[in-house]
């Protein structure tokens, strides 16, 4: 099958992982992201960069959620401050990046 060079500028991130609860037992959960597509080139010049937080990269790139919902069960409208609290949780932008590098680049067959 032939490679169709034409990529579409934004991509839907899958995050997935686990929290502790205030009993210290762990609780799944998932939510998708909508970011902005980055090309190889920007990824380059942004591994240079040591002044950026992974925080701070995110919140440039990152669009939209679905599935973020506060404690009574209602969907989180996404925002820059609503999306700060969220890459403030320990952990939780290092799970970002690395579903977003994820979602931006090519794969290779997986073997079964």
């Amino acid at each position: 099958m032939a490679f169709k060079l034409v990529v579409s500028d934004t991509v839907t991130v899958s995050v997935q992982g686990k929290l502790p609860d205030a009993g210290g037992k762990l609780q799944a959960f998932s939510y998708s992201l909508t970011a902005r597509r980055m090309p190889q080139s920007e990824l380059s010049a942004t591994l240079k960069l040591q002044d950026v937080s992974f925080s701070e990269w995110l919140a440039e790139r990152i669009t939209g959620w679905s599935g973020v919902l506060d404690e009574d069960g209602n969907e989180v409208p996404f925002t820059p401050a609503n999306l700060a609290v969220l890459l403030d949780v320990v952990g939780m932008a290092g799970l970002i990046t690395t579903a977003y590098l994820e979602s931006c680049g090519a794969r290779g067959q997986q073997k079964n």
